[in-house]
């Protein structure tokens, strides 16, 4: 007759622990597939050829306004 295992929890944990690279590799590229499959790729790809389209003086511009709005608002929580 065979033997008959049992599946337990603690075989199941040991069988994370000594393969935990295959569940990494595999959680990441289910992630890579998710990013792939949704628009937020193509929307950060937009965002980054849309930036490079821009003129740096605008870029500029509104990096000072930001700048210039959080440096008011830790002066003023500073008094």
């Amino acid at each position: 007759m065979s033997n008959k295992t049992t599946l337990t929890i603690e075989s199941v944990i040991e069988f994370i622990k000594e393969k935990w690279q295959v569940f990494g590799a595999c959680a990441l590229i289910i992630f890579v597939l998710q990013l792939l499959s949704s628009k937020i790729l193509l929307s950060v790809f937009l965002g980054l050829a849309f930036s490079f389209l821009l003129p740096s003086d605008s870029v500029k511009k509104v990096v000072k306004k930001v700048t210039k709005k959080e440096e008011t608002k830790v002066t003023k929580k500073e008094e």
